[in-house]
């Protein structure tokens, strides 16, 4: 298994990788390029990384309130306005390319 990366370019779509915090975690192509497009310095790869938090004062994974998925990307400071979502699918956390702001 695959350390996640921490950086988006080195992603690779659909592959398992084991998160520091034990999470196996998953990224779809459209993620990966969201990824790229809103994370330039990787602090949503490194809340993801860290696994879940409480929801507040942290960095890390906090509950979605978007239907059907379960965990979002939590991060503080300047790239903190935007949450990417993820579900468990088979006990992998996967991120298809859903972005909200908060």
């Amino acid at each position: 298994m695959e350390a996640l990366p921490d950086n988006w370019a080195d992603i690779q779509p659909d592959t398992v990788y084991l998160s520091i915090s034990g999470l196996l975690v998953s990224f779809g192509g459209e993620q990966i390029k969201l990824g790229l497009k809103y994370d330039q310095k990787g602090k949503h790869l490194k809340a993801i990384e860290k696994g879940i938090v409480p929801p507040r004062g942290n960095v890390g994974l906090v509950a979605s309130q978007e239907s059907g998925y379960d965990l979002k990307s939590k991060v503080l400071g300047k790239g903190g306005d935007r949450r990417f979502h993820a579900k468990f699918i088979d006990d992998i956390l996967h991120f298809p390319g859903l972005v909200t702001e908060h």
